[in-house]
């Protein structure tokens, strides 16, 4: 009776389990939410990011340059004055400003090649994201996958349970009847105890398949969740009619890792133009406004009139006197002298305005071998990016390759255990009727339950197997995952 009341209190703490709140997770919206909160995926995005800002800075490269700059100093000693260019030996304060514009109108058209090398560098970027959301997707439904397995493992255990303590209560009855021995007794009480054994192992893989799904989609262990077990698994894809060539063609289309290879390829032989753009001379226009003040500086604020007067002594000849020696003569003049005052902040600045415009060239002829070295490594750069192009390619068909050889295995196995799985059921009903009527013991009972129970677990990995080995050749094919 202890037996019987720990089975009854085994099920009440199974049954009362689904009764608490949860949420309810189907395959479809735990790969949602894993694409949104893997950090794996989180950073491709920011490679996303960074590829669209180096794209932007390249198309900037177009545009005139543009910049302004001040300084303020003070200076002792024998200094040239900024505004006067005059040297001046007592100290003084100053302060310029600058504007300067400049524009790349030719070099080598490398400002065109690396908008084009950004661009595909941003494609690029984008295919590597989407390649990441592929893969978090089959690690969620393989996860997933090992919860839908747990969960019928439980359900299997609770049959075998369920099953053990039916053929005790029958047993009991054939006891006390007389038509068993009280030992018989024994041996099921053994067999109730293992499958209480079993069941508990089963809901603690069925804990740790959550646990781990949880932790795929980040969320709180603590977190009560649900998962949505479909009622009938469907598999549209028969391995055995997947041909190797189709399967190959398909799974080159849908893998976003394999354009993003073919991207590099393109953008290592741009990168290849750029370097060589540094054999081509450049052609750039630019020009300066600027300004200065000193406080110093002066200006003419008018002009006051002086007259100045000089005084002579002379000698004339004055007809009818003669010569007249020593006769003192006064000469009066008025001049315009300035006057000088300092000049205001606002007019030096407006008044010492200077601009310019130039055109300059600058041509190759030897600068230590950089341009060619920098060519000679765009060269391996683009040999190295076709040689990851055909590794991964050659990665991509062995794996379809496997992938299907494991599909095809893996439904020969199924079918294989299915069969058994018959057979042992149908055993293992003769050995009950035995049982019943007295041609068999509760030995020969037991071992023949045990060979269906483990046909039976076996029936169910390998029907696991099977899926996930189908989702596995579906994914590469490109179809969607779902169950």
């Amino acid at each position: 009776m202890k037996i019987i009341n720990s089975i009854g209190a085994f099920f009440c703490i199974l049954l009362a389990v689904p009764s608490i709140a949860q949420d309810t997770w189907s395959l479809e919206k735990c790969i949602l939410h894993s694409q949104k909160a893997s950090i794996a995926i989180n950073q491709s995005e920011l490679g996303i990011s960074q590829a669209d800002i180096s794209l932007d800075q390249a198309k900037q490269a177009r545009y005139p340059s543009l910049n302004a700059n001040t300084n303020v100093n003070w200076n002792f000693g024998r200094t040239v004055d900024p505004t006067t260019n005059e040297f001046n030996t007592e100290t003084f304060f100053s302060n310029n400003y600058g504007l300067n514009t400049g524009v790349t109108l030719f070099n080598g058209f490398r400002i065109k090649n690396s908008i084009k090398q950004s661009a595909l560098d941003l494609d690029a970027a984008r295919a590597d994201t989407d390649q990441m959301r592929r893969t978090v997707a089959l690690q969620v439904a393989s996860n997933y996958l090992n919860v839908l397995f747990a969960q019928e493992n439980i359900i299997l255990s609770n049959k075998q349970l369920i099953l053990s303590q039916q053929q005790l209560d029958q047993v009991n009855k054939l006891i006390r009847a007389g038509a068993r021995p009280e030992s018989e007794r024994l041996n099921l009480e053994a067999q109730i105890a293992q499958s209480e054994q079993v069941q508990i192992t089963a809901k603690n893989t069925l804990d740790i398949a959550i646990l781990q799904l949880k932790q795929v989609l980040r969320l709180d262990p603590s977190y009560e969740m649900g998962i949505e077990a479909p009622e009938n698994v469907e598999i549209t894809t028969d391995p055995d009619l997947v041909d190797f060539e189709e399967a190959f063609i398909e799974a080159q289309k849908s893998r976003p890792d394999l354009y993003a290879n073919e991207l590099r390829i393109q953008s290592a032989l741009v990168g290849e133009k750029i370097a060589k753009g540094g054999l081509y001379p450049s052609i750039n226009v630019g020009g300066s406004l600027g300004s200065a003040y000193s406080n110093r500086g002066r200006t003419i604020d008018g002009f006051t009139q002086i007259r100045s007067e000089t005084e002579l002594d002379i000698s004339a000849d004055i007809p009818g006197i003669g010569q007249v020696n020593q006769l003192p003569v006064t000469l009066g003049s008025f001049q315009d002298v300035p006057n000088i005052i300092d000049q205001s902040y606002g007019d030096q600045v407006d008044q010492n305005i200077s601009y310019g415009f130039g055109l300059g060239v600058n041509i190759p002829i030897y600068n230590n071998g950089n341009t060619k070295s920098n060519i000679q490594r765009a060269k391996l750069n683009a040999i190295n990016a076709q040689y990851n192009y055909d590794q991964n390619l050659e990665t991509l068909k062995i794996t379809v390759q496997q992938a299907i050889a494991d599909a095809r295995a893996g439904k020969k196995k199924l079918e294989a255990s299915e069969k058994s799985l018959e057979a042992q059921k149908l055993a293992f009903e003769n050995t009950t009727k035995r049982l019943e009527i007295g041609a068999a013991n509760t030995f020969e009972w037991e071992s023949q339950k045990t060979q269906m129970e483990n046909a039976e677990v076996q029936k169910l990995i390998d029907k696991y197997d099977y899926l996930f080995k189908v989702k596995i050749l579906e994914f590469y094919l490109g179809k969607k995952l779902k169950l």
